[in-house]
């Protein structure tokens, strides 16, 4: 119960979904929390669960598409603890599904690539120099399934993600030798964003768990959480520039087609 007992956690995007689950199970484990989102309301609320849990917990709002805001948040939360030991970046925004021609892919991308692959970078970014005063740190970044086997009408998350995959690699690489390990997740677990992007289609929803091996979707606490606890905590000193899959199966068998909406038809022309 104690596995990241004095460590300094920063979550980001964990206002809700499986950010949330992280920052919950890093509590039980004894970590300090830095929670991150866009949303004060939810920020507050999700600290103060913490809180009741027994956890020391801090909200910082920060919108991670600005590099000026991405950088202060993690000052800021170095600062207020005096340290930081673990980097969660989580944050990203999904955009609209687009078939690859559409012109719409040059804004979708921008906003994905800001989103998450930036943002994992400005953040890695600041907390480097807090990570070798530290005498080491851990660093998890987000990925996806998705991504890896390029869902169809997802171009602009797609690259994003597996853009993110390169980035922890070439991190690992440079800051392994300052005792930072730099590994990537591609989690499938229920969260809002999970939810939102079936709609009330219950029919798909239970077609993505038959077509897992686990026959189930993935919860956000009990099996993201310990599987990124794993990666932060001192069990895994030995371990980066690893991708690790944390959806049940679902790789195995390639990515299943019910994992995205049929656009409209837009008529190709030369």
């Amino acid at each position: 119960m104690n596995r990241l007992s004095g460590k300094v956690a920063l979550v980001t995007g964990s206002t809700q979904g499986l950010g949330e689950g992280i920052a919950r199970r890093f509590a039980q484990e004894g970590a300090k929390l830095i929670v991150n989102g866009r949303s004060v309301e939810r920020g507050q609320k999700v600290v103060d669960d913490l809180q009741r849990m027994g956890a020391e917990a801090i909200f910082i709002r920060a919108d991670l598409t600005d590099k000026e805001q991405a950088q202060r948040m993690v000052k800021q939360a170095a600062e207020h603890f005096g340290r930081l030991d673990i980097l969660i970046n989580n944050a990203q925004v999904v955009p609209p599904l687009a078939p690859s021609h559409s012109e719409a892919n040059d804004g979708l991308l921008d906003v994905a690539l800001r989103s998450g692959l930036y943002a994992s970078l400005w953040t890695g970014q600041a907390a480097l120099p807090w990570f070798i005063q530290g005498g080491g740190g851990r660093i998890i970044n987000f990925a996806s399934v998705n991504g890896a086997y390029g869902s169809r009408f997802g171009l602009a998350y797609n690259a994003a993600k597996e853009a993110i995959r390169g980035l922890t690699r070439t991190l690992a690489n440079e800051w392994g030798q300052h005792n930072i390990t730099v590994n990537v997740v591609l989690p499938s677990g229920w969260s809002p964003a999970y939810q939102a992007f079936y709609g009330d289609n219950l029919q798909k929803l239970e077609g993505v768990a038959r077509q897992t091996p686990m026959r189930r979707h993935g919860r956000a606490e009990e099996d993201i959480g310990s599987a990124v606890l794993g990666l932060a905590s001192d069990d895994s000193r030995f371990i980066t520039g690893q991708s690790l899959y944390i959806d049940g199966g679902q790789n195995l068998l390639g990515l299943p087609q019910l994992h995205t909406h049929e656009p409209l038809e837009q008529e190709v022309t030369p």
